[in-house]
């Protein structure tokens, strides 16, 4: 893949992917699930989403000592971007989240369901698209401003998840202003109780 098809700060060793890529192990019933649309699913990507490096969000090294992520990276907005605003599909490594498949992705801190029925989810850790440098608020600010939003994909037609800037009004966004999210600010979701739980474990674990 030439550079002008890979963003700016992306990590050499990790492959850069412009759609979803899906494990040889799904089950023919798992692909029909993420083809299928659900009824209550009406976030949509429209079929005009460009493809490739996002326009929206830049990579950016952090070098702050106070950041929970100093050293690493995060995505940044690259001009304002309105309450509700999709940013970018979450692109990674499409597989079964059951054993014995879910073992090799138990650890990784990429993985977000697409369909917990049907035990489908996508892993960024080893490939993926801007999406996996989106940190969690936490020890950031007070409150995220973006969010991960299951939606229909109209360019594949399947399920997908995507990071959207949050509405006005969810979880106090609009609270600081007019809602949104400025130029050169961090994106900043939150990965959940869950992600956080199941953190803490493994510490607890690896202490022992």
């Amino acid at each position: 893949m030439g550079k002008d098809l890979i963003p700016k700060n992306w990590p050499p060793l990790v492959p850069y992917l412009s759609q979803p890529s899906f494990a040889p192990h799904l089950t023919q019933a798992q692909r029909e699930s993420l083809r299928t649309r659900p009824t209550d699913l009406s976030t949509v990507i429209p079929s005009h989403f460009q493809r490739g490096p996002c326009s929206l969000a830049r990579i950016i090294p952090i070098k702050d000592p106070s950041h929970p992520a100093n050293g690493q990276a995060g995505l940044f907005a690259a001009r304002y971007l309105e309450p509700g605003t999709l940013i970018l599909p979450y692109y990674g490594f499409v597989h079964s989240s059951l054993p014995p498949h879910s073992l090799d992705h138990d650890k990784s801190d990429y993985d977000l369901w697409l369909d917990r029925e049907a035990g489908v989810a996508v892993d960024a850790e080893k490939a993926g698209n801007e999406a996996r440098f989106v940190n969690d608020y936490r020890g950031v600010c007070e409150r995220p401003n973006a969010e991960f939003r299951l939606c229909w994909d109209a360019r594949s037609s399947q399920q997908c998840m995507a990071v959207f800037v949050l509405p006005v009004g969810k979880n106090g966004a609009a609270k600081a202003g007019a809602g949104g999210i400025a130029k050169g600010a961090e994106i900043l979701v939150s990965y959940g109780k869950g992600f956080w739980s199941k953190r803490k474990e493994e510490q607890d674990t690896t202490a022992r």
